[in-house]
């Protein structure tokens, strides 16, 4: 077997024996992997958003593995548990998110050549930061939480400090679903104390001397009813003076939905997004 592809299997193995054998998660929302026999041209680091799980790209990521690529998806730690009203996710920091995606790189990089992290919302601004720090090819980041819409530019840090340090609350998603708000394989309700730790690595994206990625493509909804679309791109704008190129593609005709990914909500219209997101995952 090629030494790295052995390499990436050995830490892939790592990570889903530990996950195994923990009996808070999901088998079934675990971490995933499409390794290939030889390194791939292109290997996706796949980052699934706050409360998600990786089953969130288990339509999409198949469609990459079909196209000759290897594809990674990791379980952000405290996300995947079999309790969905689960509290542990308070204990959630920025510092495990940014571990998370780092370690997901470290096995794409060795499966393929040349390595494209696709994220949404928190998944995007982790794209975001690895971008701000390794040498990564191509980071997407799709509906980047980097504030809420609501807000005004900068108002959204001093909002995610004040999550971080006032007592932790659980709010529902949506207050009239509850627990029946989709997607089953995720979290029904947030943790504040979480989304101001998800709200930091945002805070994080700016330059960062030495290494960094090649190029960030800023993808938005036109319709985007949460995230704060004009802060986002002020945001990754920042990594320009870090000698990353940006990119920005805004998708047109879409319904007012965050989660544009998710392929068991029918609004998504995946059927529109996923042809999309694989060209920009390919282009050069």
């Amino acid at each position: 077997m090629n030494e790295r592809i052995a390499q990436a299997r050995a830490r892939l193995a790592a990570i889903e024996h530990a996950e195994r054998n923990d009996p808070r998660l999901e088998p079934r929302y675990l971490t995933r992997a499409w390794i290939p026999d030889e390194p791939a041209a292109v290997a996706v680091l796949l980052l699934h958003g706050i409360t998600n799980c990786p089953v969130q790209y288990d339509v999409l990521a198949p469609q990459l593995a079909a196209r000759g690529h290897a594809v990674v998806v990791p379980r952000m730690p405290y996300h995947g548990y079999r309790d969905r009203m689960t509290t542990e996710i308070a204990a959630l920091t920025a510092e495990d998110l940014e571990a998370a995606a780092l370690r997901g790189l470290a096995i794409a990089a060795l499966a393929g050549e040349r390595v494209v992290a696709l994220g949404i919302s928190v998944g995007a601004t982790q794209a975001g930061w690895l971008a701000a720090r390794t040498t990564l090819d191509t980071a997407i980041a799709i509906a980047p939480f980097c504030g809420l819409k609501e807000l005004y530019g900068g108002m959204n840090d001093a909002f995610g400090a004040a999550l971080r340090t006032a007592p932790n609350r659980f709010l529902w998603w949506d207050p009239r679903l509850k627990t029946r708000q989709p997607p089953h394989h995720g979290y029904p309700r947030f943790s504040t104390h979480a989304l101001g730790q998800a709200l930091k690595i945002s805070t994080d994206l700016g330059p960062v001397a030495g290494v960094h990625g090649r190029r960030v493509i800023l993808t938005l909804n036109d319709n985007e009813p949460i995230v704060n679309n004009a802060f986002a791109a002020r945001r990754f704008a920042e990594l320009g003076a870090g000698g990353v190129a940006i990119e920005t593609v805004t998708l047109h005709g879409l319904p007012k939905i965050h989660d544009i990914i998710e392929p068991v909500i029918p609004q998504a219209r995946t059927d529109l997004v996923y042809p999309r997101l694989i060209e920009l995952i390919e282009s050069r």
